[in-house]
Formats: structure tokens, C-alpha cells, sequence
């Protein structure tokens, strides 16, 4: 028989008192502090640098008048000095006052009307009387005279200044109060919130105690019991209805466990037959194929350097090349092992070194370009198959005395080019099922591919591809990678 709440019915009520006491303090306290956060934000980024250019524009204004005066007096041109920098800061700050005071409309009026006085003051005091001393001595008259008048008009330029300065301030000081009430609000919100969840804490310890610790005490026991490996033994919870359905959900999973345990083992088996199979078709593809190849290049090599041998070498070769695609069947069996942009490069250098075997020599190599940025799987693969095929070819035709592999990527096209200086393009090379294998996949990829005699005897295999926009980079600045030897 349940009495009172259930247990879920309790923590969910407290939760929610809890949690509606957190929300409204933490709303009422996000709006204060936003509020606080734009204040400041306005109050460091515009009302206090509009407070100090307002400093700067006064000290401005009174070096400009220093200068004036002590030119007119002296006639030295050294006191033109703070003059003309009191023009340059006065500019500079009445610059940087209009990006300020823009969003105030009176700021920019004061800021205008100081402005209009210290122009006032330089076209009729400050210019005509560094004018008139540059020429000669200026005469008394004229020297009280505009001495008078000049401390009319800078009177008027530091009383429009002292209104701007104090529009500035007060402004700074709204914000420091709006700033100051702002976060008075947001501390008794937060204190307030902090104590009825005090209180709340205060009655849900015994009530909590009561109706949850207990039970949670019993189950805990039980689950410990069968962690040390006691799956055999049911759980038995007691108490109310939401802890004993915990219970059954885990006497559930303990009936499970016992009944997945075997799958597991079986997994694990399976798991470590795949690793097996994995490393084995690993092995086979990086070693027994690449030599399997350079034996069947080797062979090649050999029969052009001995014809009489070459009838007896052919079946040899062919025999090569078909264990080579039946370990290639046997792989893709087991796992997929493909060439990939990432592995390229390392692959090509191998390749190229590989078939030195065969060659007699180490055709030079130059690699340019991003590689792994430029070049999807796909294309990849493609162009070690361009690569293997045409130096296949240069093995088993060429008779050359030197070859050239050279990989270049740019902002637009991947090419390839195979280049040898041997006999040239044979009349039959067209017939060759590698070749025209290599085409198709080309023509798939839209990409091109041509084999040319070369300038001065040999062949070139040039392969080329339009790069994709989605993998366009910029080229790499790097020079061309060379392989040794």
C-alpha cells in the first residue's frame, strides 16, 4: 500500500522548486547583468573615450593659444611648435568625438558649437596674428588689440568646451549608475533566491532521508552483490514503487548478462579472427604483391637482355602477373586495402624505387604540389594505376638508358608524366589490356590520357585530371621532391 507521494512525485517536486527558484534568479539576474554588461560596454567603448577626448580637445585648444601668444610676443618660431600640434590633436580629437557623441543629438550640437568657436578663433585671432608677425614686428596697438579680441573669442571656445566636457561626464556618471542600481537588483534577486533555496534544502534533507536512502541503501547492497560476481542472485527491492521498478530493471539486465555472455565470447572471437585477417592481407598487399611485381618487371628486364632467353622468360612473366591478381582477389576478399590520397605520395616513392629493378636505373622523380589536399581516394588510385602501368611499359619496351616520373599539382590540373628516352612508341602498345584499361578508368574520371613520342627519341605517357573546385587549395610553395639517386 503506498502512502502519500511516490518517490518520483517528491524529487520532482522538489526538483521543481528548486529549479524554478534557480530560473527566476538566474533570468532576473541575466537581465540585470545584460543590462550591466551594455552599460559598461558602452561606457568603456564610448563614454569614457569620449571623456577623455574632450580633455584632449581642451588641452588642444590651449596649447594652440600658448603658441599664438608666445609667437606674437616673442616672435620665435619655436612656439609655433605647440601650435600647429594643438591644431593636429584638436583634429584628431573631433574626430574621434564625432564617432562617440553620434548617437547623442545635444553632444553633437555641442560638439558642433565648439567646433564653429575654434574655427571662429583661428580665422580672425589666431592665423591673421601669426600672419602679421611672421612679417615683421606687430605694433602695440595692434597687440592689444587683438589681444582683446582673442580673449573674447577663446572665452566663448572654452565656455562651449566646458558645456561638451560636462555633457561627457554626465553621461559617464548615468552609466555608473545605471551600472551601480543594475547590480544592486541582480545581488538581492540573488540572495533572495539563495535563501528560499536554503529552506527548501532544510525540509527535503529528512524527507529525502526517509523515502529514498533507505531503499537506495538496500538496492545498493544488492548491486554490489552482484558486481563482485553473484549474477546467479535475484534482486529483491522493498519500498516504493519507483525504486522497485529500478529493481527490476536491473534484475532485467542481470537475467540479460547472463544470457549474453556467450554471444560475447563469440565476439571476441570473431573480432580476433578479423585482426588476424586484416594483418595477413596487410602483409600480402605491401610486400608479396610489390615484390611479386618487381620480379615480374625483373623478368622482363631479363629477357630483353638476353633474347635468346626471352621465349623461355614469357611464360614466367604471365604466370607472375596472374598470381598478382589472384593475391589482389585474395585481399579484396579479406579487406579492403586501397590506395588513398593520404598514402600517395609514400606509394609513388616506392613504386618509382621498385621498378629500378626492372629499369636497370632509378627514374628521377619530382613531386609538386599539395597531394593529400588536391586528390580524392578515387583519383589516387587511379593515378598509381597510370603510374605502374607506364613504367611496366617503359620495362618491357623502351630499352631506355634514363626515365623521368614527374607528379605536379596546381590551382587547376593534376598531371602526370612518364617520360623515357628509349625506341620510342611501339606499334602494338595500344593493344596492351593495361593501357587500354587505364583509359577507360580515365574517360570515367574525365580525365585525359596520351601516350607521344618525345622530342629526340623515346615516349612521354602524360595523364591529367581538372581539379575539383571543392578541393582547389593554394599550391604549395615548396620546390620539387626528388628521390635519390
Amino acid at each position: 500500500m503506498r502512502h502519500g507521494p511516490t518517490l518520483r512525485a517528491t524529487v520532482w517536486g522538489l526538483v521543481t522548486l528548486l529549479v524554478g527558484l534557480v530560473l527566476v534568479s538566474a533570468l532576473v539576474t541575466g537581465l540585470a547583468r545584460l543590462s550591466v554588461a551594455r552599460t559598461v560596454d558602452q561606457l568603456v567603448d564610448r563614454l569614457l573615450p569620449a571623456q577623455q577626448a574632450t580633455r584632449s580637445l581642451l588641452t588642444a585648444s590651449a596649447d594652440q593659444e600658448t603658441g599664438r601668444r608666445g609667437f606674437l610676443l616673442l616672435g620665435d618660431p619655436a612656439f609655433l611648435g605647440p601650435y600647429t600640434a594643438g591644431r593636429r590633436a584638436e583634429a584628431e580629437a573631433t574626430a574621434s568625438l564625432a564617432e562617440l557623441l553620434r548617437p547623442d543629438p545635444t553632444a553633437e550640437a555641442e560638439l558642433a558649437a565648439v567646433t564653429q568657436a575654434s574655427a571662429t578663433w583661428r580665422a580672425e585671432v589666431a592665423e591673421p596674428d601669426i600672419a602679421a608677425r611672421q612679417a615683421g614686428p606687430v605694433p602695440r596697438e595692434r597687440l592689444d588689440a587683438s589681444e582683446r579680441r582673442g580673449k573674447q573669442l577663446f572665452d566663448v571656445l572654452r565656455q562651449r568646451l566646458g558645456l561638451l566636457e560636462d555633457r561627457t561626464a554626465g553621461r559617464a556618471h548615468d552609466a555608473l549608475e545605471q551600472v551601480f542600481a543594475a547590480q544592486q537588483v541582480a545581488n538581492a534577486v540573488a540572495l533572495t533566491a539563495a535563501v528560499l533555496a536554503l529552506v527548501v534544502a532544510a525540509v527535503s534533507v529528512p524527507l529525502v532521508r526517509r523515502r529514498m536512502l533507505r531503499p537506495l541503501l538496500a538496492l545498493q547492497t544488492q548491486a554490489e552483490r552482484t558486481a563482485a560476481g553473484a549474477y546467479e542472485t535475484p534482486f529483491a527491492v522493498t519500498g516504493p514503487q519507483d525504486l522497485a521498478a529500478i529493481g527490476a530493471a536491473v534484475e532485467t539486465m542481470r537475467s540479460r548478462l547472463l544470457d549474453h555472455g556467450a554471444e560475447l565470447a563469440d565476439a571476441r572471437l570473431e573480432l580476433a579472427l578479423r585482426d588476424a585477417r586484416d594483418r595477413l592481407s596487410a602483409e600480402v598487399h605491401d610486400n608479396s604483391i610489390q615484390r611479386l611485381f618487381a620480379l615480374g618487371l625483373a623478368l622482363q628486364a631479363a629477357g630483353r637482355r638476353h633474347p635468346g632467353a626471352q621465349e623461355a622468360l614469357a611464360p614466367l612473366v604471365d604466370e607472375t602477373d596472374a598470381i598478382v591478381r589472384e593475391l589482389r582477389e585474395l585481399i579484396a576478399g579479406l579487406v579492403r586495402t586501397e590506395v588513398s590520397a593520404a598514402t600517395l605520395r609514400g606509394q609513388v616513392f616506392d613504386l618509382v624505387r621498385d621498378s629500378g629493378r626492372a629499369l636497370g636505373l632509378t627514374p628521377a622523380l619530382e613531386i609538386k604540389g599539395p597531394l593529400e589536399e588536391a586528390l580524392t581516394d578515387e583519383v589516387a588510385q587511379e593515378l598509381l594505376a597510370v603510374l605502374r602501368e607506364s613504367l611496366g611499359n617503359v620495362a618491357r619496351h623502351a630499352r631506355a638508358p634514363s626515365a623521368a616520373v614527374r607528379l605536379h599539382v596546381d590551382e587547376e590540373r593534376i598531371a602526370l608524366t612518364v617520360e623515357d628516352d628509349g625506341v620510342g612508341v611501339p606499334v602494338d602498345l595500344a593493344r596492351g589490356d593495361g593501357l587500354r584499361t587505364v583509359a577507360r578508368r580515365a574517360d570515367r574520371l574525365c580525365a585525359t590520357l596520351a601516350v607521344t613520342p618525345r622530342p629526340g627519341g623515346g615516349t612521354v605517357v602524360s595523364w591529367s585530371l581538372r581539379r575539383a573546385p571543392e578541393i582547389t587549395n593554394t599550391v604549395d610553395a615548396a620546390g620539387p621532391v626528388s628521390s635519390p639517386g
